[in-house]
């Protein structure tokens, strides 16, 4: 598939970006120690929120298509937290 949304511009996002995957670890396992399934797009929300309060002129964007790589890469980066995130198998998907 081509598009903006493909595994190989994830790589390139992250690799720009790593404060974003730091961030989202972050609360994810702050959620994780508390629930046993959580959504990855409320902690994105989250993240917005922390970023737009704590930080002066913050400017941080990040689009919603980027967050189920990030569930999924969360998830197969800290196997102990398989299933937190609900994933969809999609006929057409960008994940392998």
């Amino acid at each position: 598939m081509n598009g903006k949304w493909t595994e190989e511009n994830f790589k390139h996002h992250c690799e720009v970006n790593p404060n974003i995957y730091s961030m989202f670890c972050r609360f994810a396992k702050e959620a994780a120690s508390r629930r046993s399934k959580y959504s990855a797009k409320s902690i994105f929300h989250r993240m917005r929120w922390e970023t737009m309060i704590t930080e002066v002129d913050s400017e941080f964007k990040i689009d919603d298509g980027w967050i189920s790589h990030y569930a999924r890469k969360f998830m197969i980066d800290f196997p102990e937290y398989e299933g937190f995130f609900e994933v969809r198998k999609r006929v057409k998907s960008y994940h392998n």
